[in-house]
């Protein structure tokens, strides 16, 4: 039992080498697709230190997505899948922690800014 351990922290390691997005998200959920580029975004900010998400930056995204049209499936996968991506990011961080330059802060800062502002539009 120990043994399976050592395997599940490899398989997590690997698996956070992988470009998360590109995991979860798919073109027949254009909602979870969002969903995974807004948990990157506010992960690099975190990461980058370019600005943290507000409480309610998911419950935001998922009211703009219902705007949109979305299902209450596209809704659900949405919300998972950032969880997912959201914890996912976070331990390809501690694990192959990546620097910040100058301009991907500038970059992240300014849209950050937008998405505390309700703004979902550039996803």
């Amino acid at each position: 039992m120990t043994a399976s351990a050592p395997v599940r922290a490899l398989a997590l390691v690997c698996l956070a080498a992988l470009p998360l997005s590109a995991c979860v998200s798919g073109p027949a959920n254009p909602s979870a697709s969002r969903a995974s580029e807004l948990a990157s975004l506010v992960s690099r900010s975190v990461a980058c230190r370019a600005g943290t998400p507000s409480r309610s930056t998911l419950d935001g995204f998922i009211a703009a997505e219902k705007a949109r049209g979305a299902t209450p499936e596209q809704l659900a996968s949405a919300r998972s899948t950032y969880v997912t991506v959201s914890e996912g990011e976070t331990v390809n961080q501690m694990v192959r922690p990546k620097p910040c330059g100058a301009e991907e802060r500038a970059e992240v800062r300014e849209k950050m800014t937008r998405i505390r502002a309700g703004d979902f539009s550039g996803l």
